[in-house]
């Protein structure tokens, strides 16, 4: 209730100050007259046939420009429908053809740029994979099962030079016992030489009973020299077993290695031909030549259709009568919408009939302009000479309107036209 009550009030206020001070209108000011100065010269008030004079041809020269704007508009349209005329004559079954064609080659396009892409991407081994291919091939059993073989002697050879080793170890074993055993014996000759020289000593010069130490020292040397014999041969005996057991270990172990370095030979110079590492990169590299050479078959038999569609929209474009106004089919399919060039088409031929009916009324209020110049000439008794002074600043002033292109263009309507109606643009008054 309040804001109504503020709104009444200011409004009340708002009538007050417009009833003190009335709004005025400001006068939309009346275009001058370009024979403004027939109506002026000499006397007050000019006749009507001057008057009709003077706006006839003010109209005359309003109609001048129009008519030079609507033909100059004329010539643009028509410019652009020669650009679009061939879609414009297109049936329906036409156009439809010429999509399905345009569609077509699109998509071919799109699918090969794709599978230029996947061929490029592949790794440039495939190169060599071209010429080799049939080679890795057939040497691709032999390089798996060098492979093989190559890995079993390897660790036959890591196993023998292991054996080597400990042999090698067990024999020096073997030699510090034996020399143990010749120094030990060594010792206990001299141990128990010595004992037997201080039995005899007392048994001689004490007179003490010592033969039965004596005696039982005789068998006890006999038994440890008899344990030592039999022990020296034996360490004796397995060190010559020992030497036999490296011989062959070492015999085993040439043989490997040679055999060892065929193989690697073999391998390094079959990895060598073909640029890898092992027979899974090989492996890998000719299944990747294989889907190289799938993709590069699509590829060309892409190509094939592509080029069969080319020609088929060549054809289509040169027997239509359409210009090929880009530098290649695939920018034309790409770049080209069949309808809206159509539609394009029908709506400048539709302002192309505008124009030329615009053009017609134009001419035909023309001549009517004309004839009522005519008739105010001749039954204008004394004001003829103004009338016939209007009449050819009129054509002056038409003649500074009009370009020179836009009196081609007048010239070839009145040709198209074929008859009289623009005869007032032709400005020779009679």
């Amino acid at each position: 209730m309040n804001n109504g009550v503020k709104v009444g009030f200011f409004s009340k206020i708002v009538d007050l100050i417009n009833m003190l001070y009335p709004f005025k209108k400001e006068e939309v000011p009346q275009r001058k007259s370009r024979f403004e100065g027939f109506l002026k010269q000499g006397e007050k008030e000019k006749s009507l046939k001057v008057v009709s004079a003077v706006k006839l041809a003010d109209e005359a020269l309003d109609i001048v420009s129009d008519r030079v704007v609507l033909i100059n508009r004329l010539k643009s349209v028509e410019e652009r429908m020669e650009e679009v005329e061939s879609y414009g004559r297109l049936t329906n079954e036409d156009v439809e053809d010429l999509k399905d064609l345009l569609a077509r080659y699109s998509s071919l396009a799109k699918d090969s740029n794709a599978l230029k892409y996947q061929v490029t991407s592949f790794d440039a081994n495939l190169v060599r994979m071209e010429k080799l291919g049939e080679a890795a091939e057939k040497d691709m059993p032999e390089i798996k099962y060098a492979e093989e073989r190559q890995r079993i002697f390897k660790q036959d050879i890591s196993y023998l030079e292991g054996e080597k080793m400990v042999l090698e170890h067990a024999s020096e074993r073997l030699k510090n016992a034996i020399d143990f055993v010749y120094k030990f014996s060594i010792a206990m000759v001299f141990f128990f030489g010595g004992l037997s020289l201080v039995m005899i000593f007392l048994y001689i010069f004490r007179n003490v009973q010592t033969m039965p130490v004596i005696s039982a020292m005789l068998v006890f040397v006999i038994i440890i020299a008899g344990l030592l014999y039999a022990l020296r041969n034996r360490l004796k005996y397995e060190l010559a077993l020992n030497y036999k057991k490296q011989s062959r270990a070492i015999e085993l172990l040439n043989k490997k290695v040679v055999v060892y370095a065929h193989f690697t030979n073999y391998l390094n110079y079959e990895y060598r031909k073909f640029k890898v590492r092992n027979s899974e990169m090989l492996a890998n590299n000719l299944h990747d030549y294989s889907n190289y050479r799938h993709l590069t078959k699509r590829l060309d038999s892409l190509r094939n259709i592509m080029a069969q569609t080319e020609d088929a929209i060549d054809f289509f474009l040169k027997d239509k009568g359409i210009a090929l106004r880009f530098s290649s089919i695939e920018k034309f399919a790409g770049t080209v919408n069949v309808d809206d060039k159509k539609r394009f088409y029908e709506e400048l031929f539709r302002e192309k009939s505008l124009i030329e009916k615009s053009l017609k009324r134009l001419d035909a209020r023309n001549s009517q302009i004309w004839d009522e110049l005519m008739e105010l000439k001749v039954s204008g008794g004394k004001d003829i000479e103004t009338i016939d002074h209007i009449i050819e600043q009129y054509v002056e002033k038409a003649e500074k309107t009009m370009t020179v292109d836009a009196l081609e263009n007048i010239a070839i309507m009145d040709e198209l036209d074929g008859d009289d109606e623009g005869k007032i643009f032709e400005f020779t008054p009679e």
